[in-house]
């Protein structure tokens, strides 16, 4: 019996000037996508967005995947966060 791969979740935060995306990753292999997609976008767009990556502390092959802009004022972020999303083929993002 395989184990059913989880997908990759996105979620998405703005506010004023703030915009963050979330993407949680549940195996090593979507991890390095996740930045290979990332580093792709960022020179694409040409931005720099702040970047964190949170392991989860009972499971290290899981974790979250952090992009923010604080001081977004052109709106980059939404383009830049929309390309790496269809890139990754996440199908729904939750919106806080």
């Amino acid at each position: 019996m395989s184990k059913k791969k989880a997908c990759m979740r996105a979620y998405h935060e703005m506010e004023e000037r703030y915009a963050m995306l979330e993407i949680k990753y549940f195996n090593e292999e979507q991890s390095k996508e996740i930045n290979s997609v990332v580093t792709k976008a960022i020179k694409h767009f040409e931005v720099s967005p702040d970047i964190m990556i949170e392991h989860d502390d009972d499971n290290n092959d899981e974790g979250v995947f952090i992009l923010e802009f604080h001081d977004d004022y052109d709106k980059e972020s939404g383009a830049f966060f929309e390309s790496i999303i269809k890139e990754l083929n996440i199908d729904k993002c939750s919106i806080d």
